[in-house]
Order: C-alpha cells, then sequence, then structure tokens
C-alpha cells in the first residue's frame, strides 16, 4: 500500500510540475504504463487515472483571470507584494505594503520580462507561484490583523525578515528553501531524542509549528513538515506519511508545488526514509543548479550542515544578528550543461572504480568548475537586453570569448543586470576582444562599463584592426562610404565548423547592395537581421542572394520602433527561412560541433539547423 501510494503521490507531483497540457498528457500516459508493470493492480491504475484528471484541472483549468477590483495582500517581498482576490494573484509593487493590507487594482497587465539562459527569470517565477499580471492601483487600507502587526514589527530588522519570512535582497539556498524554522525545529528535536520520547517531542513541536505558521504565514517548508508530522501521530509509516503529506500540501498550495521550499526538505526527507543518505549531497548540488545557477560551497557539505546553519540563523534572528554574510562561502557558477556532463562522468567513474561515492562525487563536482575549459562546442549567444545588441561567441575549451556589442538601457544597467551574470554563468572571466558595431546607445551604451568591471584585451570599433582569434574572423568592407552611422556599421563575419555567421550591426539596405556588387557570393549559414529587423535592412533581394538557413533579430518586447517590420516578417516566411526574434523566444543560442548545428531559445525551443 505505502508503494503504490507513493508512486501515485510522485505522478501527481511531477504532473503538477509539468504544466504544458501536451507534456502533462504524454506523462500521464507513461506513468499509467509504469504504475501496471510495477504494481500490477487495476485499482491503483483507475485511482491514477483520477489523480491525473485532478491535477490536470488544477494546473490548466484552475487558475483565474484577474480583474480589476479590491485585492488582499497575502504575501510580502523586498520591493513588491502579492495579492488575491477569488483565487486570483497578481503581484503589486508597493514596498509599504503589508500582509493583509487592501489595495484597489485600477489596471492589469501581463508580466513580461528578459528572458536570458543561466539567469534567473523572474517572470517565469512568479508564473510557477500562480501569479501571471502586475496590477496598478493604490494602498486603500492598513490591516491590523495580528500578523500584520507581526511583519510590522520585523520590517525595521533585516535579520527577522529573511529568517522568519525569507525576505532578503539577494537569496541564499537557506532563504529559498525556507530552512530557518524548519532547521530549528528538526535540531531541536534531535537534541531532545536523548531526554523524551517521540511522542511527547511530537507533541510538543507540531504546536509550536502551528502557532508559528499561523502567525508568520506559513512557510511552504514548515506546512509540509507539519503535515508529515500530524501523519506520524497516527502511528503511519514513514514512506506514507510523507506521500500523504505531500498528497495534501498539493491540494492546499498546488502553485508552490516547484518551490525549493517543498522540493528540497521533501526530497532530501525521502532520501532518508528509503536510506540512501549518499544521495543527499548530490541532490542539493544539482538542485542548487536548477534554482541558482550555481553551488555555494557551504550548502554542499550536505544537508546536516545546512540543519545546522538554518538553527543558528534562526536563533541569531531574535537578536538581530545575521548569520549568512558570515557563513556563505562563494559560489561557483555553472551551466545546466555542466551538470549533465558530470553526472555522466559520476556514473562512468563509479562504475570503473567500484568505490565509495563521495570520492567520486567530489571528482565530479571539480569537472563542473573545469566545464569551460572541457566544453568542446562553438557557442554564439545572442541576449535578450531588450531594445538592443549584445552577443557573446566562445570559442571550445574556452581558448576565446568575442564579444559583438554591448548595448546601454536607460532604466537599467544591463551590465550589472544581464551581462556580467551571463559571463560568469557561462565561465567567460576575460574577453579577448569587444567589437563595437557602431556608437549607437543600444549597441554601445555599456562598453565603457563592461570594460571596466571585465578584463577587455581589444575593443574594436575600426573594421580595419584584426580580431585575435585563431578562426576565420573579419568585417567586410571596412572602407566603405557611408551616407550615416547605421550605414557604417561593421559588418561581423565569422566561422566555425564549416558554418558561417554575418552580424551586420544596423547596416541597411544600401551596405546589403554594396556587398552584392562586391562578393560573387557570400555564404552564410545564420544572418543577424540588421537594424533590429527594420524593413530598412533585410531587403528581398539580400535575403534571396544569401539565403540563410536562419535569422536572428534582436528587439525589445513591444518596442516603440514597431521591430521587427511587419514585411521583414512577411519575407522570412515567403521564403521559408527559420526566424527566431529575441522578443518573442528570449535569448537565443547557437551551438555547433564537428558538422552539427543546433539552436535553443530561452523559451525552452531546440532545434537543429545543420
Amino acid at each position: 500500500m505505502s508503494i503504490s501510494l507513493f508512486f501515485l503521490v510522485s505522478g501527481l507531483w511531477l504532473t503538477v510540475l509539468l504544466k504544458d497540457p501536451w507534456l502533462m498528457a504524454g506523462f500521464g500516459g507513461i506513468w499509467l504504463v509504469v504504475l501496471l508493470v510495477r504494481i500490477r493492480r487495476r485499482l491503483v491504475a483507475g485511482i491514477w487515472i483520477l489523480f491525473w484528471v485532478v491535477a490536470a484541472f488544477m494546473t490548466c483549468g484552475g487558475s483565474l483571470e484577474p480583474v480589476p477590483g479590491m485585492y488582499r495582500v497575502c504575501e510580502v517581498r523586498s520591493n513588491y507584494v502579492i495579492a488575491e482576490s477569488a483565487g486570483s494573484r497578481i503581484l503589486f509593487q508597493e514596498e509599504d505594503a503589508g500582509i493583509h493590507d487592501e489595495i484597489e487594482i485600477t489596471e492589469l497587465e501581463p508580466l513580461e520580462g528578459l528572458k536570458n539562459i543561466g539567469l534567473f527569470d523572474f517572470t517565469a517565477y512568479m508564473q510557477e507561484n500562480g501569479v501571471r499580471y502586475r496590477g496598478s492601483g493604490r494602498l486603500v487600507r492598513r490591516s491590523d490583523s495580528l500578523q500584520g502587526q507581526i511583519m510590522s514589527w520585523c520590517r525595521s530588522s533585516p535579520a527577522k525578515l529573511s529568517a522568519f519570512y525569507g525576505i532578503r535582497e539577494q537569496e541564499t539556498i537557506l532563504d529559498r528553501a525556507g530552512l530557518p524554522v524548519l532547521g530549528f525545529l528538526m535540531v531541536t528535536e534531535s537534541l531532545l531524542r536523548r531526554r523524551l520520547s517521540t511522542e511527547i517531542i511530537r507533541r510538543l513541536l507540531i504546536p509550536f509549528a502551528i502557532v508559528w505558521g499561523w502567525l508568520f504565514l506559513w512557510p511552504v517548508a514548515l506546512m509540509r513538515w507539519v503535515l508529515f508530522r500530524l501523519f506520524r501521530l497516527f502511528d503511519i509509516d514513514r514512506l506514507r506519511a510523507w506521500s500523504l503529506s505531500v498528497l495534501f500540501f498539493l491540494v492546499l498550495m498546488p502553485e508552490k508545488a516547484g518551490s525549493l521550499s517543498l522540493v528540497l526538505p521533501a526530497l532530501l526527507q525521502l532520501c532518508s526514509i528509503v536510506r540512501r543518505p549518499a544521495f543527499a549531497r548530490c541532490l542539493i548540488v544539482f538542485l542548487q543548479v536548477l534554482y541558482f545557477r550555481s553551488v555555494s560551497l557551504s550548502a554542499a557539505g550536505g544537508y546536516w550542515l545546512l540543519k545546522l546553519l538554518s538553527a543558528a540563523s534562526f536563533v541569531l534572528a531574535w537578536f538581530d544578528l545575521q548569520l549568512a554574510p558570515a557563513w556563505d562561502l562563494p559560489g561557483i557558477q555553472l551551466y545546466p550543461a555542466a551538470v549533465l556532463m558530470a553526472a555522466g562522468a559520476f556514473f562512468l567513474i563509479r562504475g570503473l572504480l567500484r568505490q565509495k561515492m563521495s570520492p567520486v562525487f567530489w571528482l565530479c563536482l571539480m569537472l563542473m568548475v573545469c566545464r569551460p575549459q572541457l566544453d568542446p562546442f562553438f557557442h554564439v549567444y545572442l541576449l535578450d537586453v531588450g531594445q538592443g545588441d549584445c552577443t557573446v561567441i566562445v570559442e571550445p575549451f574556452g581558448r576565446s570569448a568575442v564579444m559583438i556589442d554591448a548595448a546601454g538601457n536607460l532604466y537599467r544597467d544591463n551590465t550589472e543586470t544581464i551581462i556580467l551574470p551571463f559571463l560568469e554563468s557561462i565561465g567567460v572571466k576575460q574577453l579577448d576582444a569587444l567589437i563595437v558595431s557602431h556608437e549607437d546607445f543600444d549597441h554601445s551604451g555599456a562598453v565603457e562599463e563592461v570594460c571596466r568591471r571585465v578584463q577587455v584585451r581589444e575593443v574594436i570599433r575600426d573594421g580595419a584592426q584584426p580580431v585575435p582569434v585563431s578562426y576565420p574572423f573579419e568585417h567586410l568592407l571596412p572602407a566603405r562610404e557611408v551616407a550615416d552611422e547605421n550605414e557604417g556599421s561593421l559588418l561581423s563575419y565569422f566561422s566555425y565548423d564549416g558554418f558561417s555567421y554575418l552580424w551586420p550591426g544596423d547596416a541597411g539596405t544600401m551596405t546589403e547592395t554594396q556587398l552584392m556588387e562586391t562578393f560573387r557570393q557570400l555564404p552564410v549559414t545564420v544572418l543577424k537581421a540588421g537594424h533590429h529587423g527594420s524593413d530598412t535592412a533585410s531587403s528581398p533581394a539580400f535575403l534571396d542572394w544569401l539565403n540563410p538557413d536562419a535569422v536572428l533579430i534582436s528587439a525589445g518586447r513591444h518596442n516603440r520602433y514597431g521591430h521587427p517590420s511587419p514585411s521583414v516578417i512577411s519575407s522570412l516566411q515567403s521564403r521559408n527561412i527559420s526566424r527566431f526574434s529575441t522578443a518573442e523566444n528570449g535569448m537565443i543560442h547557437l551551438f555547433s560541433w564537428h558538422g552539427f548545428l543546433f539552436l535553443e531559445t530561452a523559451g525552452g525551443q531546440v532545434t537543429r539547423l545543420a
């Protein structure tokens, strides 16, 4: 019975996490086959079908579209709040709003943001929590509830906000996983076992946890901990209690199914129940990469260390002291592909050596750290910087890194929020060249800041300057006559693995005509559309002459220039040329290896171009 329930609840949890209707349908059929083969009971298969229907409804049909009106604050974060009304949840950017305050929403707009592979996507994070719209309005009434008064008391203490509510400018794994109070309870439970029976300990700690959860808005990890302990009071075995606690949690908080506050404690407890504690360390590393794109050296020490640090953080918060800055060692920035490579190396080395897991685990972690030097692919990243251009080109095994353009933005620091974090995520510590196609702000606005923050060997503004890389890289028509600055953009043309790329900046049809008159033919596999897809470039004659396999467009969402132009899109569609735009797809990543060229987008699309 316990195994059957475990498989049913695990399938339900995974179904809620998938969200996409087609993926859910495919997974539902596969899991039904797994149950029939593993459990061999028709009743269990029938219950799974019921579970799947409920999960599909919760995920696809259970959310309501918000409408203007009165909303009540249900969550408070560092610089925004989440409010709800009649099952609908919205984001409201009011730093002074407190829990249970009432807000009058007059306008609603869909949440949208930049999407870059390897970087935190706030819009996706909000959507995972059931929030898809941003509201505008005003604060109508302050709450006089006890929970609201306690939060007001804690607002003056960053330590209390971090430990009690998980509100922090920069989240650590402790805050995101909701561990402070949970760690305190688990450490206290371990200490009391030396003097008291398990039943007495539960009767002492569960009431405390329930009262704490009510006062401090039910942290996700605490909710599941209380449910698990309540089921254990009825002498239910641990695996069944784990399954029931997850099941009830998904019913109570389906929008939190993918929260690290649920995933980390629940899976680590499962490792303990099935007596696989060695997997806990690997799980901590994997979840850090999945949620943070980095590995904390402190947290990699194991779950026992996380519990002790969490308990200490919880206790010190009462004295307005924060533990995190003192204990959190520098993290290792990782790209998700590194995890797959390390996992393969782990199983290979473990199978060959047949030794204990710990030394093999640390060896694979070292392989992940050295990932840029072990990467055999040629990469071209077209970053999503809004209305502007920024491209990063990385040679196999980290031999060189080149950036073409570094867009500035009047409303955010692209260097701080996008460019530097992305370079760190892929392990690029210096640039061999930073090519500035021309001096427009949306191409060169962040160049000085990038040069100040990153070691750049050479800044190239003149087409006559050679690019210091070992593969073919040149600027076409360097001495041509131009009518304006856009037409004078550097025309970056480079090749690798038998594929050729043309990055023309904001050059328009005049430059395109000169290219066609100068060169008999110009092999181009991938073209970045000139001038962000404007109709001043990418003429039909030029597209016919190049005949690229794909055209990339770097443009901001809902930009005031109307980029990309409908006429350019129509030209590409009529010629069956694949089109990818940062406005629609987020970051676009091209990577090649010995005659194979692949493309992936931040939106999750993966395709082979050649």
